[in-house]
């Protein structure tokens, strides 16, 4: 999980957003987001979903190939 939030956050920060902003987006709570970020936390695929349209990615971008 630890990947999957470093690339969130790799995005978020490209595209100049703050975690506040991304949760207001996706309606996913900013400590939440936190934690995904961090790898304290796992993500279902359809909060994985909404951040990779809040943050203009195709979903696979979070995997590696």
């Amino acid at each position: 999980m630890e990947e999957i939030g470093s690339m969130i956050k790799h995005f978020r920060l490209k595209n100049n957003q703050t975690l506040k902003q991304l949760s207001n987006v996706t309606g996913l709570s900013t400590s939440f987001l936190s934690q995904v970020e961090r790898g304290e936390s796992s993500i279902a695929i359809t909060s994985l979903s909404k951040i990779a349209e809040a943050l203009n990615v195709d979903i696979t971008s979070f995997f590696k190939t």
